[in-house]
C-alpha cells in the first residue's frame, strides 16, 4: 500500500527536490545537514503520510529557508535541475511507494550514497532506482529504528525507561534485536512512540 494518494506524488517529488536543491545550491549547506534538518522536523513526519497542507502549503524552497533560519532577497534562477533535485525527487517516490519513514531509508543507505546513484539512474525509469534501493537496504544491517529515534531525541536508555515505565532491560533487548519490537505489547509501542514524539511505525522494524 502506498504512503498516500497518488494525486499528491508529483507535487511531493517536486517539493523534496526543491528543498534539497535550495538547501545545497542556494543556502550552501552540506547535504547531510540539509537532510538531517528535514528528517528531524515535523515536515518529514507530515510529508511521509501525504499531508496536503505540508506538500501544498509551503514550497520546498520556503521550508529550506525556514529550517535554516535564512532570508534571501532574491532567489537565483537554476537553469538545469541539479543532482540534489533528482535526489529529493527519487527519495520522495521511493518513500511513497514503500510507505516507510524517511529516517529508515537513510539509516540503511546514506544520503550521500544515494546521491552517487544519480549518474547511473537519473535518466532511467524510476523503478530501476527503487530496485537498487531495495537491494542496498537488504544488504545493510544497522541500528534499530528504536535506538536511532532515541539517540536523535538525546535520550539515554535509562531516561527512556523512566519516561515510559518500561524496564530498561526490555528497551536494551529491543535495541539489540534480542527481542523483536514488532511483537511487543501494543501499549509498549504506543508509549515509546509517544515519548519519542514519533509515529509507532517509526520504531518498528521492516
Amino acid at each position: 500500500m502506498n504512503a498516500y494518494n497518488d494525486f499528491y506524488i508529483n507535487e511531493a517529488q517536486d517539493w523534496l527536490g526543491e528543498y534539497l536543491e535550495t538547501s545545497v545550491y542556494i543556502l550552501n549547506m552540506e547535504l547531510k545537514e540539509s537532510w538531517r534538518r528535514f528528517i528531524m522536523s515535523n515536515y518529514s513526519l507530515n510529508f511521509a503520510v501525504g499531508n496536503p497542507f505540508t506538500i501544498c502549503g509551503k514550497s520546498g524552497t520556503e521550508v529550506a529557508l525556514e529550517l535554516f533560519g535564512k532570508t534571501v532577497d532574491k532567489l537565483p534562477f537554476i537553469y538545469d535541475r541539479t543532482p540534489e533535485y533528482w535526489l529529493g525527487w527519487a527519495i520522495a517516490y521511493y518513500q511513497w511507494i514503500k510507505n516507510i519513514p524517511f529516517m529508515f531509508i537513510t539509516n540503511k543507505v546514506d544520503i550521500e550514497t544515494i546521491l552517487l546513484m544519480y549518474k547511473k539512474y537519473h535518466e532511467m525509469d524510476i523503478t530501476h532506482f527503487c530496485d537498487e534501493m531495495d537491494r542496498l537496504i537488504k544488504l545493510h544491517k544497522s541500528e534499530t529504528n528504536l535506538k536511532m529515534m532515541r539517540l536523535s531525541r538525546g535520550l539515554s536508555q535509562k531516561e527512556l525507561a523512566e519516561i515510559t515505565a518500561i524496564p530498561i532491560r526490555t528497551i536494551q533487548q529491543y535495541e539489540q534485536r534480542q527481542k523483536n519490537i514488532n511483537n511487543a505489547q501494543a501499549n509498549y509501542v504506543f508509549v515509546l512512540a509517544q515519548a519519542l514524539s514519533c509515529s509507532p511505525k517509526d520504531i518498528l522494524e521492516y
